[in-house]
């Protein structure tokens, strides 16, 4: 009997999802670890200075411009990662994964689902919000769900009332783990649980046809493949967004899971 309650509890730990060890990601002059979208050799927009992580420039919302959002080099399927963020007042941004760099692709979150980052005060005063007229619309639509609020999965799952932020230009701090062995997603700001929720399945399938990803007619502009393979890639790239506004990361620390 003790026998067999040793192999249940071998075969038990052997089941559960294991980790590596924290990697930090570098944040050189060369940004060694990262390139710029389907970069051709003309965009811009991230530097690295004192090992912190800055967009400073008008976003590609707002120019017309090709996406300057930030990937990695490497590709990763299941992982925790902690990273120190702020945003200018207005501002928006945000972290995706499973970001498939791909021509038949324009931007990153065609495939990459995206935990929003945005300066919570512009629900409050909507005319502060930077963007323009498309994020204007899109805080205006959002005021009651809150699925393009701080800490939502983008217009998927909207997070808890436990958030607790400092104010743009203040640091913040994320965790975010992505678990596709136990068809996980946590999102963690300063030390609060404020998101879960699951990463493929009948869930998932049933918020992805309540959204905008289910709508690909509505927009030509992205390409023949549109939304179609959104959320689609287990395994891709992270990637910081190219949005209106200064974003700043620093203490970028990943793991993954096995």
């Amino acid at each position: 009997m003790k026998n067999l309650s040793l192999i249940v509890a071998f075969i038990f730990i052997s089941c559960q999802s294991k980790t590596t060890q924290w990697e930090t990601l570098t944040l050189d002059e060369n940004l060694s670890d990262w390139h710029i979208y389907q970069d051709n050799g003309t965009k811009s927009g991230w530097k690295a200075e004192n090992d912190i992580l800055i967009f400073d420039k008008i976003s590609g919302l707002e120019s017309g411009e090709d996406d300057a959002s930030l990937i990695s080099n490497k590709q990763y399927t299941s992982f925790e990662i902690t990273f120190d963020w702020k945003i200018e007042k207005g501002g928006n941004s945000g972290f995706m994964w499973g970001v498939r760099e791909d021509k038949a692709y324009k931007y990153p979150y065609q495939t990459g689902p995206e935990i929003q980052i945005i300066d919570t005060q512009a629900y409050d005063v909507p005319e502060e919000i930077l963007g323009g007229q498309i994020e204007f619309n899109n805080v205006m639509s959002d005021l009651k769900q809150k699925k393009h609020y701080l800490g939502a999965l983008y217009d998927l799952f909207s997070p808890n009332d436990k958030i607790k932020v400092n104010t743009a230009g203040n640091w913040n701090n994320y965790y975010i783990k992505v678990d596709q062995k136990n068809n996980v997603g946590v999102v963690k700001l300063n030390n609060i649980l404020i998101n879960k929720f699951p990463l493929g399945g009948d869930l998932w399938e049933e918020r992805v046809s309540m959204s905008k990803f289910s709508k690909s007619e509505e927009y030509p502009d992205l390409g023949e493949k549109r939304w179609y393979d959104f959320g689609k890639f287990k395994t891709g790239s992270i990637c910081f967004q190219d949005h209106p506004g200064k974003a700043y990361f620093k203490n970028i620390r990943i793991r993954e899971i096995n």
